[in-house]
């Protein structure tokens, strides 16, 4: 109420409507102008202009949508999961509070709030290098990831600003590191590595505590001194006493004694008895063994004496009183006790206090505090550290834990792997002269041992033989001869024993050695070696180190003895007696660390990472130890729960019933529909996030390279996306390290095709096989043939039924030819026929094939299974060897069988898609039939060729046979008549005769009885008719297309169990036509293969702005652009707004928007092919106008701009409704109100005023306008110019009146014209069209020459071909202005064209070089002027100034490097104005009378250019001047006028010649001898009438040949002649012609006359004209026509 009374009763002076409106004026005055000047000089992008009558709310809305429209991404959100009234229970694990915080105030269904790489970590805690586990009543989303802060105090801190603590490098460890391992694990080189990759540093706990160890040391030493003080005192005591009461005994004995060798045999025993104890660990030195003698000694002079019991008495207990009273602690066996104690302490680890350890190391935390800051850019304050050699016993542990020193990690380093060999090994290789010394010191007591028993045993066995020396000299011979051979015997088996020993590196135990080795003083004097007592074998530490001189005398009595260290590998140690004090360490140290572990474990927030070290090197280590801290920061995956498919669940129950809530369009309603209908299991797997390898196991991508499917069965969650595996190992290997299977920066290598082409044989596979290789640059690998290569390796031919059946068939036949009885060949047919046989079988050789051959050719004969080593052999190397692992192929007829394929999900070969070719048994019949018979009639007639061959062999074998054999009949013959003439001499010569005859029968029928004519076989009854083939090979063919589709249908089972894809494509059709099918079935597994893994999920837009406004997801970079469109060439960003639908879609991380269904299909086929292009440059508002006549299109067009863009189609009408409608009580309103009320129309000032604050509307400043018919006069124009309202185009749409007329008549006609009338009447468009016309004229002008934006369209065109014009002209406009501001901004050279530039801005703007090229006078030193053409397509702008350039060339050299053409590092300025070249007219020249031309005139350039010859002095033309250096110059040419103003420097200062040509003085013509007046007058005529008369060759009827060329030539100068009139050429032209056509009347005549007479309606219907012409012309005068 008050606000409402208050401004009536109290006004303030400035409230005043004058004082307003002087105000105003003021500011006009005094701020506008200046303010203006700052604006123009801002960027235009980010300059924004609203208008101030709007209201608030209006202008700030204008100001949103500006920003958004130059893709300013919204401030992120940072939204409270949990509020005070709804706690969470502490008690719940990470997971169940996950799970509920991410279902808090959900986006949408099915989006929920992700993990983050913090984890339960609180991010404020952290970047203070603490890791403090967030509380779920302080949790947050921010980004659409879920944190947990641990106070409320962090959490306001978080919310303030949370990118300090969520950016690079976070999240890092606060590098809080613990170390422990057993001696020579490689501690401290871990630590170090680890310290130096943190940039941290080591705490040694013993350099921390050196001092207090020091100290702690010498109170152990004066300790142990005044214990061991007092011990040695008491012991020394004790001895003695013990020599009192044992003198006693000994004088008591010594009165018993009778003899005085039982007293020497009593002292030898005491001497014994001294010797024994002072071997004894505790035994003194050589002073104390000296006293013991000097005791012995005097006890012998006592007993010597016979001193009676009482003097010995006396004497004994003065000497013991006078001991007694003498020790102390400078006593020599009290010091050697004291020095021993002394040594063992030094050698003893000390270990200080638990207290001072957390002190020491709590300190040097605190000192690293104050220096943390410099470590790196945005260290932690806390952290940095790495401790090493700390105690790991739970004390000391727990001293940690009071003073809250705890480490983020315990790392302990374990040798667990083979009993520690690493370990041993290095400790050995530490200590290993050490060691070797003590083995070589028991392996030689041992061999003296053995030395010594064996010398004992040859003693015994000498004194034997020297008892039996007293028998026969024989028998002694002998007895030596044998103890010698014996003796050797001996020595060689004590070699061996010892070589053994040494070899097989047998230890016994130290009680064994030490109880066994007692040396004796003849041992000690032998050998010269040996310890002084059993001290020197129980030493445990292992820091003592033998001189150099001890261990190379050890080394020689090694030599001696034969001795040798036992052997062991490289990387091995000797299992030696000796290694058990280091194993004992290795095992204290895992004792302590069982005992440790518990109370580590205790603590929550520290992890302990045991490292096995076998195996491992340094960086090794720390890569697993860097994994181990990184491990509680990074994303956790795990095995898919119940809880996930719950929460799938309950999405889809969610989505499902927001659909059927939802009142949407129809297309979208259609498309729920649809999704209803689907398979909920395909809905949800549809829906699903997958992960970057989407169903495929990326293990065995990583791994393998290879594309093997996943089952949901074997699947995980990491980062909320889900992975799917192949089996459950490769899931569990994935979640232990998953960052080494995901993709980080790039997206995962995909890779090449692989296909498997399956079907019956006749199914034309190979074809389309091969076919498609060579289209995608692919290997083509055939199966059987591979195998069909791998065999003919070694039997030189295929393997295969039908080779089998030639083999056969030519075995046959050669049987045949050595089939018949009477068959012997000689040596050369044999011959011939084995080198037959050998080149026609080879494989009848015997061959040594391996296993694998014989498999692949027993599968190639016989069918028979591949063995799953063969598969292997062969097969995988197609997947895992190069080039087909990188290049791809296409495997043909493989799987054959269920067993291959069984094969291939066995090993994880697996084809990115199998293709089936499907086809009837007739069309397989019909394709192999004809192949196969051609076949079996090739055999035929094959056969019956070998068969006569055969048959012609036998006959000439046979024939030589008979001839054989009838000599050899003959022969015999001749030998019985020979045998009966010697015998019946006296018989009848008829009879003899009569006998021959005989003889001969005989001998033929012998031949044909023994040669039999063999029957003519050659048409065997049994052999196979064409017809019976036929059927056999139907037969067959059908019997392996039921095969074929049994496995195919087999295989296809086996390979829908690993979730390969399969396509079937029917191949009935002609080959091209199959091909053509299977590449459509693959084009989109080829064209999109890059994308293979992404997947995009559609969404609305509303939840699309939601998602964007709540930093769920991220716009991209694309903004609101289309991708697709953008990749299309598009330069005008679509507006957004309720009537323009659009269609985002989510990609990864990001929202792409588009402007179709059909371009978000596109892009989610292939979003990497779109989202690599470059990203849009800046939007720029399109503002263009449309004039042209009425009816020529300019409304559809700007209303089509309007739809597809979202522009806004104004005119003049719509701006000044807008006026009256949206601001009806300002100034500019009313008064337009007052015109139009009076019925008069708006005056153009006030419309321009309208149409200038509607342009600052929100649509207007952020899309575009295209303004609708406007301007259209001059005045107009005028106006337009001066509110700086300047389309960046202006299209014209050209049309003539009658087409004008014709749309008009058909806009009455049409079913949808308006119900309203119209002023469209056929005067009122007369009028408009003509009022148009008489001021377009005068307006294309002004436009063309001030901003060169008129563009010309021919609107006679249909409108879609007018739509594309305009369109591609303004994008390329667009293209143009983005450029230009991308390229400014970037402070580079920009091309000016079509920028609507006026000629006074460029001259107020120009450079250094005015309008002279930069770039010619730059690299060639050439004054190029561009001022000559008004066009600005060769300018550019750099550094505020504009730069014309001579051409396209020049002008890219320009933009690439403009600093190199512009001072200061151009390499020529431009000279003053007065030494610049001006280009002169003839009227110029003469204006400068009496200024005489240089040189006389000449033109310089030809001068120059000739070399400065006699014959290069040219005059010039003063057509062809100019002015330079306040001198005149004429040239040749225009060219040569070029030449000069390019380079004057180079043509102006010449000297001419002291001899010039002459003069040339006008003569005139008539004055010219006759040859010379021809030559000047008529020369260029006569040639020209010359050539023709050559050329035509004329010869008039009845005239010679001379006189016609002579007339001919006439004619032509005639016609020809310039100086005549044009009455006269054209008479003369018309005789010439005539008489052309007179002298070609001969050689027509000449070819259609012939030698018969023909009748006349034969003749050519044109000869009896010509010939009666032809006649005509005797005597009759040419000149006379």
């Amino acid at each position: 109420m008050l606000t409402e009374i208050l401004p009536h009763l109290v006004q303030r002076p400035e409230d005043f409507l004058e004082n307003v409106q002087q105000k105003i004026e003021v500011y006009r005055d005094t701020v506008l102008h200046p303010l203006e000047e700052l604006m123009a000089e801002q960027d235009s992008q980010y300059l924004i202009e609203l208008d101030g009558n709007k209201s608030s709310d209006e202008l700030f809305t204008s100001v949103i949508a500006h920003l958004q429209s130059m893709g300013l991404r919204n401030g992120a959100l940072i939204t409270r999961l949990q509020s005070a009234e709804e706690e969470i229970m502490e008690g719940l694990e990470s997971d169940e509070i996950f799970r509920t915080l991410a279902a808090y105030k959900l986006v949408a269904p099915r989006y929920r709030w992700r993990r983050s790489r913090w984890g339960r970590a609180c991010p404020v805690a952290l970047k203070d290098g603490r890791i403090v586990m967030g509380s779920p009543d302080f949790a947050v989303s921010f980004l659409g990831k879920m944190y947990t802060l641990s106070t409320e105090e962090a959490l306001n801190t978080f919310m303030l600003n949370p990118r300090p603590f969520l950016l690079p490098p976070m999240p890092l460890p606060p590098c809080k590191v613990l170390i422990i391992g057993p001696p020579f694990s490689g501690r401290s080189t871990l630590c170090q590595a680890i310290a130096n990759y943190y940039t941290g540093k080591v705490l040694d706990m013993d350099v921390l505590l050196k001092s207090h160890l020091e100290e702690a040391r010498l109170e152990l030493i004066e300790q142990t001194r005044s214990d061991a003080t007092a011990a040695g005192i008491a012991k020394v005591k004790e001895k003695i006493e013990m020599e009192r009461l044992f003198r006693e005994e000994f004088a008591l004995g010594a009165e018993e004694l009778t003899g005085d060798k039982e007293l020497e045999d009593f002292e030898e025993s005491f001497q014994v008895d001294e010797e024994s104890s002072s071997e004894q660990p505790s035994a003194a030195t050589s002073r104390s063994q000296r006293s013991q003698i000097t005791t012995g000694s005097t006890v012998r002079e006592v007993a010597s004496r016979e001193l009676s019991t009482s003097e010995m008495e006396e004497q004994t207990d003065s000497a013991l009183q006078v001991l007694d009273s003498n020790i102390t602690a400078d006593h020599p066996e009290v010091q050697d006790i004291v020095n021993k104690a002394i040594q063992v302490a030094l050698q003893s680890p000390i270990l200080l206090p638990p207290e001072m350890y957390s002190t020491a190391l709590q300190e040097a935390v605190m000192e690293l505090t104050t220096t943390n800051k410099n470590r790196f850019l945005g260290a932690p304050l806390n952290g940095g550290w790495v401790v090493d050699n700390f105690p790991p016993l739970p004390e000391y542990w727990s001293a940690l834990t009071e003073n809250d020193l705890l480490p983020d990690i315990l790392i302990c380093l374990k040798n667990t792997e083979q009993n520690g060999k690493l370990l041993l090994n290095r400790l050995y290789m530490a200590n290993k002269d050490e060691l070797d010394a003590k083995i070589l010191k028991r392996l030689m007591v041992e061999a003296l041992k053995r030395k010594q028993e064996e010398e004992e045993t040859r003693k015994e066995l000498q004194e034997m033989l020297r008892l039996e020396a007293d028998e026969s000299a024989g028998e002694r011979d002998v007895q030596t001869t044998s103890l010698e051979e014996f003796s050797a015997t001996e020595q060689d088996q004590m070699e061996q024993p010892l070589d053994s020993a040494a070899s097989e590196g047998k230890v016994k135990s130290k009680e064994s050695v030490q109880s066994q080795y007692i040396p004796t003083e003849s041992s000690r004097e032998d050998s010269q070696i040996g310890p002084e007592s059993e001290e020197y074998f129980e030493t445990e530490g292992l820091t003592e180190l033998h001189s150099s001189e001890q261990l190379q005398e050890m080394k020689d009595t090694e030599s001696d003895l034969g001795i040798k260290l036992p052997e062991f590998p490289e990387d091995g140690f000797p299992d030696v007696l000796e290694m058990e004090p280091l194993k004992n360490k290795i095992s204290h140290f895992m004792n302590l660390w069982q005992k440790l572990e518990p109370v580590v474990t205790e603590a929550p927030l520290v992890q302990i990472a045991d490292i096995e070290i076998e195996g491992q090197t340094p960086e090794m280590l720390l890569d697993t130890s860097d994994r181990a801290m990184k491990r509680p920061l990074k994303y956790q995956g795990w095995e898919i729960a119940q809880e996930d498919e719950d929460e799938e669940q309950d999405d889809l129950q969610a989505e499902t019933e927001a659909l059927a809530e939802e009142e949407e369009e129809e297309e979208e309603e259609d498309d729920a529909e649809s999704e209803e209908e689907e398979d909920e299991e395909k809905v949800i797997e549809r829906k699903r996030r997958m992960g970057d390898t989407k169903h495929f196991c990326p293990v065995i991508l990583k791994e393998n390279f290879i594309l093997y499917p996943g089952s949901y069965e074997n699947g995980a969650k990491y980062q909320d996306s889900y992975y799917y595996f192949s089996t459950s190992e490769n899931r569990d290997k994935f979640l232990e390290n998953p960052d080494i299977y995901v993709s980080h920066n790039k997206p995962l290598k995909i890779p090449p095709l692989r296909v498997c082409l399956l079907g019956s044989h006749g199914s034309g596979k190979t074809v389309c096989a091969r076919w498609l290789a060579n289209k995608l640059g692919i290997f083509h690998i055939q199966f059987e043939e591979r195998l069909q290569e791998l065999i003919m390796l070694k039997t030189g031919t295929r393997v295969g039924p039908e080779t089998e059946e030639e083999d056969e068939e030519e075995a046959a036949g050669m049987q045949e030819m050595g089939g018949s009885p009477t068959f012997v060949p000689d040596s050369a047919i044999e011959t011939e026929m084995e080198s037959e046989d050998e080149k026609r079988s080879p494989e009848q050789k015997e061959l040594q094939l391996t296993d694998e051959e014989e498999a692949i050719k027993a599968n190639l004969a016989e069918n028979e299974p591949l063995p799953a080593g063969v598969l292997e052999n062969v097969v995988s190397e197609w997947w895992t060897k190069e080039p087909f692992r990188s290049t791809g192929f296409i495997l043909d007829g493989f799987p054959r069988t269920v067993d291959e394929a069984a094969y291939l999900a066995e090993r994880g070969l697996c084809p990115d898609i199998v293709v089936y070719l499907e086809v009837e048994e007739d069309e397989v019949s019909d394709r192999i039939l004809p192949t196969l018979l051609k076949k079996w009639q090739d055999k035929q007639n094959q056969k019956k060729e070998k068969k006569q061959k055969i048959k012609e062999e036998k006959a000439k074998i046979r024939e030589d046979q008979i001839i054989k054999r009838r000599i050899e009949l003959l022969a015999m013959q001749a030998k019985r008549r020979q045998y009966s003439e010697a015998r019946l001499e006296g018989e009848v010569a008829d009879d003899d005769e009569e006998e021959e005859e005989e003889e001969e029968d005989d001998i033929e029928a012998v031949l044909e009885e023994e040669f039999p004519k063999e029957e003519d076989d050659m048409e065997d009854e049994d052999e196979e008719q064409e017809s019976e083939a036929i059927e056999r090979l139907k037969t067959e063919i059908a019997e392996k297309f039921e095969m074929d589709l049994g496995n195919m249908q087999a295989v296809q089972e086996e390979l829908e169990k690993i979730l390969i894809p399969q396509v079937t494509i029917g191949s009935k059709r002609k080959p091209h036509i199959v091909c053509y099918q299977l590449y459509k079935k693959l084009k989109d597994l080829v064209e999109n293969r890059e994308s293979l893994f992404e997947k995009c999920y559609p969404l609305s837009v509303s939840l699309a702005r939601k998602m964007i406004t709540l930093s769920y997801k991220h716009p991209s970079n694309f903004g609101e652009w289309d991708p697709i469109k953008l990749s299309e060439g598009d330069a005008i960003k679509p507006y957004q707004s309720p009537s323009i639908p659009s269609f985002p879609v989510i990609h990864r991380n990001s929202i792409y928007f588009f402007a179709s269904k059909e371009n978000r299909d596109t892009f989610m086929k292939n979003p990497i092919k779109y989202i690599r292009q470059l990203k849009p440059k800046s939007t720029v508002p399109v503002k263009i106008a449309i004039v042209g006549p009425p009816k020529s299109g300019k409304t559809t067009v700007a209303k089509k701009f309007a739809s597809v863009y979202g522009l806004m189609r104004l005119s003049m009408g719509d701006a000044i409704r807008m006026i009256l409608s949206d601001q009806p009580d300002t100034e500019l309103a009313l008064m337009l109100k007052w015109h139009l009320h009076k019925g008069l129309t708006a005056p153009d000032e006030l419309a321009i005023q309208a149409l200038d604050i509607a342009l600052m509307s929100s649509v207007c400043i952020t899309a575009g306008v295209v303004i609708d018919g406007y301007p259209v006069t001059r005045k107009q124009v005028n106006l337009l110019e001066h509110m700086k309202i300047i389309p960046v185009k202006i299209f014209e749409m050209q049309i003539d009146a009658e087409e004008v007329f014709r749309r008009a008549l058909l806009d009455k006609q049409s079913p949808d014209k308006l119900p309203y009338p119209l002023h469209d009447s056929s005067q009122i468009l007369s009028i408009k069209n003509s009022c148009y016309r008489t001021q377009v004229e005068e307006i294309r002008a002004y436009y063309e020459e001030q901003h060169q934006n008129w563009y010309v369209i021919d609107a006679l065109h249909s409108k879609w071909w007018i739509w594309d014009k305009v369109l591609d002209e303004t994008q390329k406009i667009t293209k143009q202005i983005q450029m230009y501001l991308e390229r400014i901004r970037q402070r580079k050279a920009a091309s000016i064209a079509h920028l609507c530039i006026t000629p006074q801005e460029l001259l107020s703007r120009l450079g250094d070089f005015g309008q002279y090229c930069p770039v010619s006078l730059a690299e060639k030193g050439e004054l190029v002027d561009c001022s000559v053409t008004p066009s600005l397509q060769f300018a550019a702008e750099f550094r505020g100034h504009y730069y014309k350039m001579a051409g396209q060339e020049e002008l890219d050299k320009f933009l690439n490097t403009p600093e190199l053409y512009v001072p200061p590092l151009a390499p020529h300025p431009l000279p003053l104005p007065s030494k610049l070249p001006q280009k002169l007219t003839a009227a110029d020249v003469k204006a400068l009378f009496p200024m005489q031309a240089e040189m006389q005139g000449y033109c310089p350039v030809t001068y120059l250019d000739g070399k400065q010859r006699y014959e290069a002095l040219v005059p010039g033309n003063i057509e062809y001047a100019a002015l330079y250096r306040k001198k005149l110059y004429i040239f040749e040419s225009e060219e040569k006028l070029q030449k000069f103003m390019r380079s004057p420097e180079k043509y102006w200062k010449q000297t001419l010649p002291h001899k010039l040509p002459p003069k040339k003085e006008p003569v005139f013509l008539t004055a010219l001898p006759l040859t010379g007046y021809l030559e000047q007058g008529v020369a260029t005529a006569l040639i020209k009438a010359m050539n023709e008369v050559g050329c035509l060759k004329p010869k008039f009827p009845f005239l010679s040949v001379k006189k016609t060329a002579l007339l001919f030539i006439a004619y032509h100068l005639k016609a020809f002649n310039p100086r005549s009139s044009d009455y006269m050429r054209k008479k003369y032209k018309r005789k010439l012609d005539r008489f052309i056509d007179n002298c070609e009347l001969i050689p027509y005549l000449g070819t259609k006359m012939t030698k018969k007479y023909k009748e006349p309606p034969n003749r050519p219907i044109d000869f009896d004209h010509k010939l009666h012409t032809f006649l005509s012309l005797k005597g009759v005068d040419p000149t006379s026509l």
